[in-house]
């Protein structure tokens, strides 16, 4: 066997035993687009706990909540200028504002001083939130100071505006979704991961077995999970949003909130996320004139863009391998 060939048949072997290299997704944003959309595409690997890191800046709109000196304690969404979106559950502690509670955004490094750094003025935890069911688990933070958008590095979300009859159904049940965090990417014991980690999740049917037995209420509630585990939310994503991309409006569109699951990434248990379509009217009496911007996506809600192969730089590498074979054979 030539060289040349043995050098194709390497390669061929990675791509068949490692998969990963063939399942990337690059979405493409509209540039220019006043939310869901970052500085760089967000490239996605359909494989936090089974997942990957981030491409720098790809996801804007992602907030750390810290204590203290920098201790990253849960994720956070920007909404706009002033407020972030977070879990309940994240900053019910009527010590937290003792804490030295800030929000870090336009970074994707715990460890770095990239980014801003700011103060957290108010808390709005739902009214409804009842810890022992993990209902409501939603939160909104006013910040001392606005967050400066002509740093590229940050972004608004995008809301969907959903008719009244989709809001229960949204996501729709086997969409694919993207959850990104800092958590452990191990167990609920492990550390948090230094670098934003982005994970490919399916909503899943309330009536499921991994689902029935972990939601609560299925109004307000949903699952997602993949068949075999592996991938999941863990501690520490708790309050970083989970998200779909619309295909119709080329921009990432917020569908719910990190909440709670039984371990991370087994496969009997799905993860459990806040139904955000159930709470648009609330966030916006809290908003007020820094308003979220909706997009309606009552035709475009039900679907998410399925991650299709990207393979270009691994077929343009097969084709040069084998030109180079053709030309050995040739000459």
């Amino acid at each position: 066997m030539s060289v040349l060939r043995f050098k194709l048949l390497i390669f061929l072997i990675c791509i068949i035993y490692n998969p990963d290299l063939i399942k990337s997704t690059e979405f493409s944003c509209n540039e220019s687009a006043s939310c869901g959309c970052s500085q760089y595409n967000a490239i996605v690997n359909s494989r936090i706990v089974g997942g990957e890191p981030a491409v720098n800046h790809s996801w804007g709109w992602a907030a750390s909540l810290r204590v203290f000196s920098g201790i990253h304690i849960c994720g956070g969404t920007i909404l706009s200028p002033i407020y972030i979106l977070t879990a309940a559950h994240c900053v019910d502690d009527p010590e937290i504002m003792n804490c030295n509670l800030k929000v870090a955004v336009g970074t994707d490094t715990l460890t770095d001083d990239e980014g801003q750094r700011i103060p957290v003025e108010r808390i709005y935890l739902h009214p409804q939130w009842t810890p022992k069911t993990n209902e409501n688990d939603i939160a909104v933070l006013k910040l001392i100071t606005p967050i400066e958008f002509f740093n590229t590095s940050v972004a608004k979300i995008c809301f969907p505006s959903i008719s009244v009859s989709l809001a229960t159904k949204f996501p729709k049940t086997d969409s694919s979704l993207v959850a990104i965090g800092w958590g452990s990417t191990t167990t609920p014991d492990g550390d948090t991961s230094n670098v934003l980690r982005q994970v490919t999740v399916q909503a899943i049917d309330s009536r499921e077995r991994k689902c029935n037995n972990s939601i609560n209420n299925p109004t307000l509630q949903f699952c997602a999970a993949v068949s075999n585990g592996g991938k999941d939310t863990c501690l520490g994503d708790s309050g970083g949003p989970i998200m779909y991309f619309s295909e119709m409006h080329q921009r990432w569109m917020i569908a719910g909130i990190t909440s709670y699951g039984r371990g991370c990434a087994v496969s009997i248990y799905g993860g459990v996320y806040t139904r955000i379509s159930m709470y648009i009217d609330w966030i916006k009496s809290i908003t007020e004139t820094y308003q979220i911007i909706t997009i309606d996506e009552n035709s475009a809600a039900m679907s998410m863009r399925s991650n299709k192969v990207v393979v270009v730089s691994q077929l343009f590498l097969l084709l040069i391998l084998i030109i180079q074979i053709l030309k050995h054979e040739i000459v």
